[in-house]
C-alpha cells in the first residue's frame, strides 16, 4: 500500500476507445490528468478477433484489412479533433483479445491511471465495449476512471475543487483512501469523506452514537494533512449506499468521487453489497468516478530529489 504521505502519479493515462461518442466522453478528462502530472495520453483502440468469429474463412484476411484501415483512419480523425494542450499523446491501434491487448499496454507504457467513457443510467452492459469494460473495472491492477454524459467538460488546466471520497473500511477502501488524499494534495482540494449506514433507524439517539462513532472512524482513517495542504470534511449518511453517496455527491459539488471496489468479480456481483454500489455510482453519476482495485504506485517524497522512490 501507497504511504499516506506519499504522492501517487496519474501521469500516464490509457484512454480507451471504441470511436463511439460515449467513450470519448473521457478523452478531455485524461488530457487534463495527464496535463497536471506532466504525463502522457495514450489512446488504445483494439480489434478483435470475436468480430470475424463467424466468417468464412477465406473472408477475414481482406475484412480485418478492410477495418485495420477504418480504425486507422478514426484514430487519425480522433486525434486531429482533439485539443492536446501540448500534452505528449500516442495512438494505440492493437489486434487480439481486448483485456490481454490493454493489459500488455498497460504494462509497456507504465500507465497510471485507465480512462473510459460511459453511457450513464443504462449501466455498465452499455459502458463502452459491453462485457470488456466491465472487464477492465474488475481486473485492472490500476485505478480505472469512468466519464458518464452527465459529467461536466473539463478543461486542462481545470483542478478539481471538490473530491468525494466513498469510505467502507474495507482494505480496498484504504487503496482508495490513500488515492482520494493524494488527489486532494496535489489539487488542494476539498476531500469529503461518506460513509453509508445501510439499515436506516429514525431513533435520533442512535443516529447520533452513529454518526459520532463513524465519524471518529473517518478521522482516525485520515488524520488531518500536518502541511495543512488540503480541507477534509466528514459526513454519515443513513439509507441505500450508492443512492447517499451520489447524493452527498450532488450536494458537496464534487467534481470526482473516489471509491475501491472488492475482488476480482465485485462489479459483476449483484449480490456483493458494495459491488452493487459501486455498478450504481458508476452508471449515475454526474461527475468522474476513480474506481480502485489493490495498492497504487507511488512517489515518495524526499528531501533530496535524487532520493525520490517509486513503489
Amino acid at each position: 500500500m501507497a504511504p499516506a504521505n506519499s504522492e501517487i502519479s496519474f501521469g500516464n493515462v490509457l484512454f480507451v476507445t471504441d470511436f463511439s461518442a460515449s467513450s470519448e466522453l473521457a478523452l478531455p478528462y485524461a488530457v487534463a490528468l495527464a496535463a497536471q502530472y506532466n504525463g502522457k495520453v495514450y489512446i488504445a483502440h483494439v480489434i478483435s478477433p470475436e468480430m470475424f468469429e463467424f466468417m468464412p474463412a477465406a473472408l477475414v484476411p481482406e475484412i480485418v484489412e478492410r477495418i485495420k484501415n477504418h480504425a486507422q483512419k478514426r484514430m487519425a480523425e480522433l486525434v486531429r479533433n482533439t485539443s492536446f494542450y501540448g500534452v505528449p499523446h500516442e495512438a494505440l491501434l492493437e489486434e487480439g483479445e481486448i483485456w490481454e491487448a490493454l493489459k500488455e499496454d498497460a504494462e509497456k507504457y507504465s500507465i497510471d491511471v485507465i480512462a473510459l467513457g460511459t453511457h450513464g443510467r443504462r449501466g455498465l452492459q452499455k459502458l463502452l465495449m459491453g462485457a470488456v469494460a466491465e472487464e477492465i473495472l474488475r481486473l485492472a491492477h490500476r485505478p480505472v476512471l469512468t466519464v458518464g454524459p452527465q459529467s461536466r467538460d473539463i478543461a486542462a488546466e481545470r483542478k478539481p475543487g471538490n473530491i468525494l471520497f466513498a469510505a467502507d473500511f474495507s482494505p480496498d477502501c484504504a487503496h482508495a483512501m490513500n488515492c482520494a488524499v493524494s488527489l486532494a494534495r496535489k489539487f488542494a482540494a476539498r476531500l469529503i469523506s461518506v460513509h453509508v449506514i445501510p439499515n436506516a433507524t429514525e431513533d435520533p439517539q442512535i443516529i447520533t452514537r452513529f454518526q459520532e462513532s463513524f465519524i471518529g472512524q473517518l478521522q482516525e482513517l485520515l488524520p488531518a494533512p500536518p502541511d495543512m495542504s488540503f480541507k477534509q470534511e466528514f459526513r454519515v449518511e443513513f439509507g441505500v449506499p450508492a443512492d447517499c453517496i451520489l447524493k452527498a455527491a450532488a450536494e458537496s459539488a464534487s467534481d470526482l468521487m473516489v471509491m475501491g471496489v472488492h475482488g476480482t468479480a465485485s462489479l459483476a456481483r449483484v449480490g456483493h453489497h458494495f459491488g452493487t454500489t459501486a455498478y450504481q455510482v458508476v452508471s449515475e453519476a454526474r461527475c468522474p468516478v476513480l474506481t480502485v482495485r489493490g495498492p497504487l504506485k507511488a512517489t515518495l517524497h524526499a528531501s533530496d530529489p535524487a532520493e525520490r522512490l517509486t513503489i
